[in-house]
């Protein structure tokens, strides 16, 4: 009973996350729908996570009971955010190349250990990559959508409506740190979240 409940709650997470990620990237949608290549793109993108998650998956399982990684893991997002925090390029979702997006595939692939942020890495990624900021939150949001959507559905049969105050929490706090993304990287202060992984990587270091 108890891993019905814990299903239940992830499930219904997922939800409510998913709801407010589809809020914040519904322009980026409509974008991509009239652009196929932007399409195609997502799906190279999301194939290296997917990949690697199916071939290592129980060395990665074996990462998630290791704590003495975690310093390591926070720290490579820290170093990340750091990196790309001032850029702001010239290139757009529509220029986006084969390699570019296999690129921010293999950032995504990244976020598959524990501490290290997928939102994050993805963004960084792209801005590396000379994308602009704008562009780069709009990609990293909808390579959110079929990966949340992903987790969600294989748990929808798990859901309960007595727990439907879970997603609607989800989708609050969502909206909430969504927003706060948002203003971060199109303001060039990602190195906030920076400082906070490096913090949570020398906690982390502490208590393992």
């Amino acid at each position: 009973m108890k891993t019905d409940i814990n299903i239940a709650f992830a499930a219904m997470l997922h939800l409510g996350t998913l709801a407010a990620v589809f809020i914040f990237a519904i322009y980026s949608i409509i974008r991509a729908l009239k652009n196929i290549k932007i399409i195609f793109n997502l799906f190279i993108s999301t194939l290296p996570a997917a990949l690697i998650g199916i071939t290592f998956e129980n060395k990665i399982e074996q990462t998630f009971s290791n704590i003495e990684l975690l310093p390591i893991f926070f720290c490579t997002t820290s170093l990340l955010l750091m990196l790309s925090s001032s850029k702001n390029g010239e290139k757009t979702l529509e220029q986006m190349s084969f390699i570019d997006a296999l690129f921010i595939g293999l950032f995504q692939a990244l976020a598959i250990l524990p501490g290290i942020s997928r939102s994050g890495s993805t963004i960084a990624g792209a801005l590396l990559l000379g994308f602009k900021r704008e562009d780069s939150l709009s990609y990293s949001f909808l390579l959110a959508l079929p990966v949340t959507a992903g987790a969600g559905l294989m748990k929808i049969s798990e859901m309960r409506m007595s727990q439907i105050h879970l997603a609607l929490t989800a989708f609050v706090v969502g909206i909430i740190a969504l927003f706060i993304l948002k203003k971060s990287v199109l303001t060039g202060k990602l190195k906030l979240f920076s400082y906070y992984c490096l913090l949570a990587g020398f906690l982390s270091f502490l208590v393992r």
